[in-house]
């Protein structure tokens, strides 16, 4: 008796060190979402349930608290659950990860001077591929890969 119940302890003890791990797991959204910023800096996807203010980033981007009235942001999640986001006149794809009811900045990639004018985002795994008129990027979290093409 005792040598059917001794493994099962060590199993369960085992089984409880580990972290249950659900892989492979993918959490890219297929296309880009254009979201306005709200009068109170609120922006808010429903389709992926994400909500957050945008009145920090705009202020991070133009050193200005008013700079998001009227403006959208465009948002994409690539693979590893990194969120991209820029709007018009960014210089920069601002690169965020998800972390107890935040998003926290991960990276900072800057794109152009004077800023894209009428940026997109497209999935493109391994990459998220930015464009702005003729110009595209392939973007990893860690930044630029590839150069212009």
């Amino acid at each position: 008796m005792i040598k059917t119940i001794m493994p099962l302890i060590i199993l369960s003890a085992f089984a409880a060190c580990s972290v249950l791990t659900l892989q492979p797991a993918n959490f890219a959204w297929p296309i880009e979402s254009v979201l306005p910023v709200s009068d109170e800096g609120m922006v808010l996807e429903e389709r992926y349930s994400i909500e957050f203010n945008a009145v920090t980033l705009f202020y991070e981007e133009f050193q200005d608290s008013s700079a998001y009235n009227g403006n959208s942001v465009r948002m994409i999640r690539d693979n590893g659950g990194y969120y991209y986001i820029t709007a018009a006149k960014f210089k920069n794809v601002y690169v965020f990860r998800d972390e107890e009811g935040a998003l926290v900045l991960h990276n900072k990639i800057f794109i152009s001077e004077p800023g894209v004018e009428d940026p997109a985002f497209n999935q493109r795994a391994p990459y998220i591929e930015l464009m702005d008129k003729d110009k595209k990027l392939n973007l990893t979290n860690e930044g630029v890969e590839g150069g212009n093409k």
